[in-house]
């Protein structure tokens, strides 16, 4: 399969995850829009209980859904954006380091490293960091997470500042990290568990 084939595969798949997330989100929506429809113009006639709780508690749950549903669409939107701007030796790397990673990590990886930087996916946001900005990186052992993604990445940044994030303990994802920073930043520092 060439870089090509592969990008429009790896679009495919995540657009089906895209699909798939919204489709279960909108039957949450529909049916707790539903709910609030019913309480508020049939309550009194069905003779159901007062709704002075229950309604309020099912808006907020309408927005808190509805605010799920626009961050679902950034977050499958940025591995689009990032696809379309990786140059051939990129995407030939990423197929490489998507086959050693688990299923549910292969197509939407916590992260993808492109032209000397990092995109970080992350639910409510999508940072990207160059590997210039960081002076430092720290992985080590999660002990909040139980399962697959149980190392914490650190990123330690040259104006202040931390950010973090989880990926699986996946050997190649962790050497890819690592010898990718290094080429483009000679001068980071990587500190922590590497097996």
């Amino acid at each position: 399969m060439d870089n090509n084939e592969y990008r429009a595969k790896f679009l495919t798949k995540i657009n089906s995850n895209k699909i798939i997330t919204g489709i279960i989100l909108g039957i949450f929506i529909v049916l707790i829009a539903s709910f609030i429809i019913v309480y508020t113009f049939f309550g009194k006639q069905l003779q159901l209980p007062s709704y002075g709780y229950v309604v309020p508690l099912f808006v907020i749950q309408f927005i808190i859904l509805l605010t799920t549903f626009i961050l679902s669409i950034s977050f499958f939107r940025s591995y689009g954006e990032v696809l379309a701007v990786m140059n051939a030796n990129d995407l030939e790397t990423l197929k490489q380091i998507s086959e050693s990673r688990s299923w549910p990590e292969r197509y939407l990886p916590s992260f993808i490293i492109y032209s000397g930087k990092i995109r970080v996916f992350k639910w409510l946001r999508q940072p990207e960091f160059h590997f210039t900005e960081l002076k430092e990186i720290t992985i080590k052992t999660n002990i909040f997470t139980r399962g697959k993604q149980n190392r914490l990445v650190i990123f330690h940044k040259v104006n202040g500042g931390t950010f973090f994030f989880a990926v699986d303990n996946n050997s190649a994802q962790k050497r890819h990290l690592i010898e990718k920073a290094v080429e483009y930043n000679p001068d980071i520092i990587i500190k922590g568990n590497m097996h």
